[in-house]
């Protein structure tokens, strides 16, 4: 085993929600803080959001641990797509509450009874839901209703609420705007910097067992930050991986080359970019000097839509398919603090896509793009940006590695047709 190879005691990257690993950064520090101030201030409805893999769970765990040791009543609902009737009685169960009567009106004054009791004896009750974004519309108004459990001042239930961005984008529905208002604090997580990436990984080694010795080399850490864009997740997977390389190749540190060939396995790696675009505006270029060498290469792909009506360039020639796709884009800015943004998708064909940004990014900077239908992410490199419109900035970006799922040719062609557009195969 690896671990024994570097005198570890045990694993330090395994994918588990161990809140012994949790590794708190300035922000992870603020978002539990947060959670704790909404509970002990019984504020009734919480919200924590954060892209896949940024470490929700684990932050939950985390809080989930602290509660228990105050003696907290919680009830952790971590699979919500059962039905609202049985999610309700799921969370009595997890409380520990028995009623006798199965009756809507019994059931509930059981609990409002249950509640009440432990508010006058000055404890706390919570109610945690992860992956709450794909709670029905009828199980987030049962949870709902479970605020109306209250005193005269204070809520006698706490619920967080804990998700994918796509949460939001839930709540911020018309018809949810009564639960939308009634969300008291927000916290959310993010990828991580490169220099929370170093202490990440030399925090989970120390918690393994490490002695100290320098298992990873400064240029190992690097490439690990910069194929997982600093997502906790993906940094576990790369790390395990390149150290049981490592042990296998009988190497000490683990060094740079074997991370890069671990990410071109999980197609993250980075590869040479094949022909983009001419481009309608580009700025200028900045210190790196990307600006001049992606105009050196920009020379078919897409085109903006009035370059298309004037005959520039032919959709179907170039396998464009103009179809709607919501996206989460993820990347880095000039100062090197992590940004995320919802877009969606303009046009796109296997290689990569053109959407619009309101972020500004620059042609050559690397972006993680996640299609949110099938949750498929790719690593992809920007090649050109269009004039700035009422919209934002058109952005062309193209994968790394294209992988043929990701965009699901399938689900284009029943979007097309459920919108009556024609797919351009």
């Amino acid at each position: 085993m690896y671990k024994t190879y570097f005198g570890l005691s045990e694993e330090p990257f395994r994918v588990s929600t161990d809140p012994r690993f949790l590794y708190l950064t300035e922000r992870t520090q603020e978002a539990l803080k947060t959670l704790e101030h909404g509970i002990e201030a019984r504020k009734g409805f919480i919200l924590l959001t954060g892209e896949v893999g940024t470490g929700k769970t684990t932050l939950l765990n985390k809080l989930l641990e602290m509660l228990h040791e105050q003696d907290v009543a919680t009830a952790f609902v971590f699979n919500p797509r059962m039905p609202a009737s049985q999610l309700f009685d799921y969370i009595l169960a997890d409380l520990g509450i028995v009623c006798k009567s199965r009756l809507r009106s019994h059931v509930l004054f059981k609990l409002q009874q249950w509640l009440l009791d432990r508010y006058q004896a000055g404890k706390q009750t919570v109610l945690v839901v992860d992956e709450a974004q794909i709670l029905s519309r009828q199980a987030l108004e049962e949870i709902r209703l479970l605020t109306n459990l209250e005193t005269s001042t204070e809520k006698l239930l706490q619920i967080v609420l804990a998700g994918q961005p796509e949460l939001e984008q839930k709540l911020n529905q018309r018809d949810l705007r009564q639960l939308r208002q009634r969300i008291a604090l927000r916290a959310k997580t993010l990828p991580l910097s490169e220099e929370e990436t170093r202490g990440y990984i030399q925090e989970r080694l120390r918690i393994a067992g490490s002695n100290g010795e320098e298992i990873f080399s400064a240029a190992a850490i690097e490439a690990i930050h910069r194929h997982s864009c600093g997502i906790p997740r993906v940094i576990n997977l790369v790390s395990e991986q390149a150290m049981v390389r490592t042990a296998f190749g009988q190497a000490r540190p683990v060094p740079a080359e074997i991370v890069d060939g671990v990410a071109r396995d999980l197609s993250l790696h980075e590869v040479e970019l094949l022909p983009g675009p001419e481009p309608v505006a580009l700025p200028q270029a900045g210190k790196n000097g990307h600006g001049r060498k992606h105009r050196a290469r920009a020379r078919h792909g897409f085109k903006t839509g009035g370059e298309r009506r004037n005959g520039h360039a032919d959709p179907q020639s170039l396998g464009i398919s103009q179809v709607k796709l919501p996206l989460f884009v993820y990347g880095y800015s000039a100062d090197g603090n992590p940004f995320y943004e919802h877009a969606h998708t303009i046009a796109m064909n296997p290689r990569g896509g053109l959407i619009s940004m309101n972020t500004p990014v620059e042609p050559g900077q690397k972006l993680l793009i996640t299609n949110k239908e099938n949750e498929c992410s790719q690593e992809c490199v920007v090649e050109f940006l269009g004039a700035r419109l009422s919209r934002g900035v058109d952005v062309a970006f193209e994968f790394s590695t294209p992988m043929p799922e990701f965009w699901g040719a399938r689900q284009l062609e029943n979007r097309a047709a459920n919108e009556g557009q024609e797919v351009c195969a």
